[in-house]
């Protein structure tokens, strides 16, 4: 036990160092062309922005905790799945977004919940967000008109929602029976209802909602009026939002995201001012979960959580 505490430990440091290695990347990569402008920010649609990043982040830790609970009885402390929630979020900087599922099911067997268990929620928790803000994307879609605008891969949004029904618990059960015999791993004891799957997708319809409506309302006090109209500029978001997570392999959908949003906003802006407006957007999602980071591993700690 003593060894493999040891391992853990250090297996943290190491991801703890890549991830601020990836950060770090993320930040310097952006500060030119963040920089590059003369920007007349607003204190207090800045302000509006944080709180609604926030309470988007917020309510997105208790779907993932409500999540859980329906899977595993006992459910860990709330704040104790708040806070690992919270702190895997950094994993989504590494490629391949390993990182998030290892954290998460290492803090979660702590209290209990087996990894099975852990990685079967995340993708619940995945998918879900995906189909959420896919339905909200699909105005964006609507508002372009032409998918050449965006790209091909673009329309994929219009079949996201379809991937609901992988987890009716006819379809999900087979399917993760399946793959946790090919690693010699007992099937789930415990599926969600296909009914929680619905409430759980009108819940991320308002996570999402708040997070595209957050980057509109700091477009909005960096860049003006100009900017765009709410409704446009936060389906925006959420349609590159979207088709990043489609793209897995790119840390957390950097790149992808950007170049995205950056042509959704050229529509309303110069290409140049679009692009600083996107890759702006990023560093403050990155700086507001680093602050919500902080809040809830405290809040945990003090709690005494994972």
């Amino acid at each position: 036990m003593t060894n493999r505490r040891a391992w853990v430990r250090w297996g943290g440091l190491v991801a703890g160092l890549v991830i601020i290695a990836a950060l770090a990347w993320t930040v310097v990569d952006a500060w030119d062309v963040v920089t590059s402008f003369d920007w007349q920010p607003s204190a207090g649609w800045l302000v509006l922005a944080s709180v609604l990043a926030l309470a988007s982040l917020a309510l997105s830790a208790l779907a993932y905790e409500a999540i859980l609970g329906g899977l595993h009885r006992p459910a860990p402390p709330v704040l104790a799945t708040v806070s690992a929630w919270a702190r895997s979020l950094l994993g989504r900087y590494v490629p391949g977004n390993v990182l998030m599922v290892m954290g998460r099911a290492v803090m979660a067997e702590a209290h209990g919940v087996p990894k099975r268990v852990t990685v079967a929620a995340t993708t619940y928790e995945q998918v879900i967000a995906l189909v959420a803000a896919s339905l909200l994307a699909m105005v964006a879609l609507l508002d372009i008109g032409s998918g050449s605008a965006v790209g091909p891969v673009a329309w994929l949004v219009l079949a996201v929602p379809l991937s609901a029904v992988l987890l009716h618990p006819r379809v999900f059960g087979p399917l993760s029976s399946w793959a946790l015999r090919k690693v010699r791993r007992e099937p789930l004891a415990v599926l969600l209802p296909f009914r929680r799957v619905v409430l759980m997708i009108g819940w991320y319809l308002i996570t999402s909602a708040l997070l595209g409506f957050a980057v509109w309302a700091f477009m909005r006090g960096i860049g003006g009026p100009d900017v765009g109209d709410p409704v446009g500029v936060a389906s925006g978001f959420l349609l590159a939002f979207v088709v990043s997570m489609l793209v897995f392999i790119v840390p957390s959908g950097l790149g992808v995201r950007d170049a995205i949003l950056a042509l959704v906003l050229s529509r309303q802006v110069p290409g140049g001012v679009a692009v600083a407006l996107s890759v702006s957007s990023r560093l403050f999602l990155i700086a507001v979960e680093l602050v919500f980071v902080a809040l809830a591993a405290t809040a945990g700690r003090r709690r005494g959580g994972s």
